[in-house]
């Protein structure tokens, strides 16, 4: 599909409507820009040039005042601040000199689509065009659709993403969409774990060594800015009304101190002591040297070894049974013995002389915890050895770190599925292209094991005693389908 002959109206040249504006123009499209004034205009215009040439890429566009690049498009795309108020202004400006057929496009990230169709005078023509920074090398984007949006426009935003290179998926008009919606337990979990007392850098190497992030969920609020992150929170809780989207205190004080992020110098880290990736190297240990060998029992392993072995491993994903705390107790007394969970059951079961770690393959979270009374050894070191494995100390929290962070993402992915905001398909392709994440959240569910996230769910439900741990009803019945 050939952009020949579309022409499209791009209002505000901040790096996101200059990214979108690229986009199209290298697809062939006739593209005109727009912002407050002719001098950010032409700004705009000379931005495009001197980006798209530092790329290797011959990209033209011009730039018009607001009315006159309205007038001559046939679709118009606004990229400017993310409030309600100057959205909708802008779009009484486009209304009055809209042909007639414009399709009106908004790249909000969170903001009602609906809302700013009522704004606009005509709710079917307009619909959400999330694209994802830098727009230029990012896949995904995001169309909503709102309440009176005509399916018409949707399909052919769809085709046009398409025809652009990018990839789409759709949902209904809901705060946050997808992404930053299926994201925010990700982050508020990551919030949570620093306020009960594990390192930022710990949480961040969790996330990319046992989840494969490509950058740590704490580190990403730092970039992004935890004063956006702040907003965005307290835009889902007034929306939502659900007190699992209320704002963690710790970040609220961090913003009024004016610790907002890396822009700052101060977030979570504090840039002008240690920079994240030193932090996390720092925390992260290295394999031991030497030589082990490991045999595999319990519940949850892969195969059951049998033979001598070095240290034996104990894995056990789901709530342990008084039989589990029996076979981890025989094994204690003739040997290492590590159990492999994360399960908040173990904390109080745990049997004298057993050690406790979660294992990721080659990431494993070690459960280091005084306080607790569980304190790695031999076993632990026995473990790593044989696994090659790197690995990060932790405090004995139900779920830990990566799996408490995973599941509560698979658990608000579902419950938008279960609201009927998107499908499964479109929920895990834009966890992929959108954060880079390796696999989305129901792929992530299906090779765990439904029953092994919702029993990680309850456990965690039950020793925080938080409604925020509650599983979504879609996922109640499809555990108890799989235990059927």
């Amino acid at each position: 599909m050939t952009l020949e002959g579309l022409t499209v109206a791009v209002a505000g040249m901040g790096p996101m409507g200059r990214g979108i504006a690229r986009v199209f123009a290298q697809a062939g499209a006739n593209v005109i820009v727009s912002d407050m004034t002719p001098e950010l205009t032409q700004g705009g215009v000379d931005a495009i040039a001197a980006e798209s040439a530092a790329d290797g890429a011959v990209v033209a566009v011009s730039g018009a005042p607001l009315a006159e690049a309205v007038a001559h498009a046939d679709l118009f795309i606004e990229a400017i601040v993310e409030r309600m108020d100057a959205k909708a202004a802008l779009l009484k400006e486009v209304a009055a000199a809209a042909p007639a057929g414009l399709i009106v496009a908004s790249n909000t990230s969170s903001l009602s689509v609906g809302e700013m169709g009522k704004e606009f005078g005509d709710p079917t023509r307009v619909a959400g065009m999330h694209f994802f920074n830098p727009p230029t090398k990012m896949k995904l984007v995001e169309v909503i659709r709102g309440a009176g949006t005509d399916p018409a426009v949707v399909s052919r935003l769809v085709e046009l993403v398409v025809a652009v290179g990018k990839t789409a998926v759709t949902c209904a008009d809901s705060p946050n969409f997808i992404v930053n919606r299926v994201c925010r337990p990700l982050y508020y979990e990551a919030q949570l774990l620093v306020a009960e007392g594990v390192e930022p850098a710990v949480v961040d190497a969790a996330a990319s060594g046992a989840l494969g992030h490509p950058m740590g969920p704490i580190t990403l609020l730092d970039f992004t800015g935890l004063h956006t992150h702040l907003g965005s929170s307290e835009t889902a809780l007034r929306e939502f009304g659900d007190p699992k989207y209320r704002p963690i205190p710790g970040v609220r004080a961090l913003v009024r101190n004016g610790m907002t992020g890396r822009a700052a110098g101060r977030g979570f880290y504090d840039y002008a002591v240690e920079k994240p990736r030193a932090a996390i190297e720092r925390v992260t240990r290295p394999a031991p040297s030497g030589q082990a060998s490991i045999a595999w029992a319990g519940p949850s392993a892969a195969e059951q070894s049998a033979g001598a072995a070095d240290v034996t491993v104990y894995s056990c994903h789901l709530p342990p049974t008084e039989a589990d705390i029996e076979a981890v107790a025989q094994l204690a007394s003739s040997g290492p013995v590590v159990v492999d969970s994360s399960d908040a059951g173990w904390l109080e079961v745990l049997p004298a002389g057993a050690e406790w770690a979660r294992i990721h393959g080659s990431f494993v979270e070690v459960v280091d915890d005084a306080v607790a009374g569980v304190v790695p050894g031999r076993g632990v070191e026995l473990v790593l050895a044989a696994l090659g494995a790197t690995s990060v100390r932790v405090p004995a929290l139900p779920g830990l770190v990566a799996d408490r962070l995973a599941n509560c993402m698979a658990n608000e992915a579902s419950f938008l599925v279960e609201e009927g905001t998107a499908s499964k398909a479109d929920v895990d392709v834009a966890l992929r292209l959108g954060m880079n994440h390796p696999s989305g959240p129901f792929e992530y569910t299906d090779r765990v094991g439904v029953q092994q996230v919702h029993a990680g769910l309850r456990s965690m439900l039950a020793a925080f005693g938080d409604s925020r741990y509650r599983p979504s009803q879609l996922m109640r019945r499809e555990n108890a389908g799989a235990e059927r």
